[in-house]
């Protein structure tokens, strides 16, 4: 990325930064510790849901961490299996070209501490292992944990069709 694209998420994580530290500064170890066992199970929940839906879907965390993923969006994007990308600690923002990243960034930050869980719909260019674009149309959902934080964020794609 340039540094202008820097620069863009730097201001786009600034916007939630200071509600994000107030909210967890009190948290205590078992605070955090439930907040990941709720985020566990959160995915055991979304992964049957995602394997009975047809959508290229994938879960990750606020940090950009891919977490979940459905067979769908493999597919999608020509990787050849889920663990590829589970196992190596993959971040959703990999999968985007450059500007689809940080205007993922920038609509995050507009949305993370929305009150609302209304979808948020949008367009990217996901890029294949091989680095071939892939226009996509996404909508993604913002979820919160117990203490008003996002905890995970549901995307699920689909390809622009030309």
């Amino acid at each position: 990325m340039n540094r202008n694209d820097l620069m863009r998420i730097s201001k786009a994580l600034a916007k939630f930064r200071p509600s994000f530290l107030v909210l967890i500064m009190n948290l205590t170890e078992e605070d955090l510790i439930f907040m990941e066992k709720c985020i566990q199970r959160t995915l055991m929940e979304y992964e049957k849901l995602i394997s009975f839906s047809g959508t290229p879907t994938v879960v990750w965390r606020r940090t950009g961490e891919i977490c979940l993923l459905g067979k769908e969006f493999c597919l999608l994007t020509q990787w050849t299996s889920k663990e590829l990308l589970l196992d190596k600690k993959t971040y959703i923002y990999e999968l985007m070209d450059c500007p689809s990243a940080v205007e993922y960034w920038e609509h995050f930050g507009r949305h993370a501490f929305d009150n609302t869980d209304t979808s948020r719909h949008y367009t990217c260019i996901l890029q294949s292992p091989k680095k071939r674009p892939i226009p996509c149309t996404f909508c993604f959902m913002i979820k919160r944990d117990i203490f008003d934080l996002p905890s995970v964020i549901v995307g699920n794609f689909l390809p622009i069709l030309s």
